[in-house]
């Protein structure tokens, strides 16, 4: 069952990514990042491995569907899903500021070393002014939607995946 929760969510992930955020990008010029955001849950949900599974496996659909270099989205992702997995999941349904702020320093870290790696595979290519507004429109973008996205998702894995406790995320020891 576990499994097929997993399936969903990638897809739900993949139709939101590409379909969508363009709406978005027609209003504000912007888009949010669906498979950031989809890796921040799973890895507060889950854990690390969880998290670095899933954000490797969002990332590689990512470089796929974008055309760009393989791999690139993949170690992004994978990276943010492993730090995310390891915060305590029980912070997530309680406080919305801690959810934000996660997803702020996930954005950030997504755009900085995505500036970083472009500028040692592609150190031709310098981006402009643009691309830093359009990157700081997504952060924000990002921010105000996750609490929306992720209280979502949870609601979906509470429905595919009963807890028999009362307690879906026990404390870690």
């Amino acid at each position: 069952m576990i499994v097929l929760f997993y399936i969903i969510i990638a897809i739900l992930a993949i139709v939101l990514h590409t379909s969508v955020a363009d709406h978005f990008s027609i209003w504000i010029g912007a888009r949010p990042d669906a498979m950031l955001l989809t890796t921040v849950f799973l890895g507060l949900h889950r854990d690390r491995e969880t998290g670095l599974i899933a954000g490797f496996s969002l990332g590689i659909f990512e470089d796929i569907l974008s055309g760009g270099l393989l791999g690139f989205n993949a170690l992004l992702k994978g990276l943010i899903g492993h730090y995310t997995g390891g915060l305590k999941p029980n912070m997530t349904g309680h406080f919305v500021l801690f959810l934000c702020a996660v997803v702020l320093s996930a954005s950030v870290f997504n755009i900085l070393f995505s500036f970083i790696l472009a500028q040692i595979f592609m150190p031709t290519q310098l981006p402009t002014i643009a691309y830093w507004i359009d990157s700081i429109k997504t952060v924000g973008l990002n921010v105000v939607l996750a609490p929306f996205i992720i209280s979502l998702l949870g609601k979906i894995e509470e429905k595919m995946l009963p807890s028999d406790a009362g307690t879906p995320y026990p404390e870690r020891t």
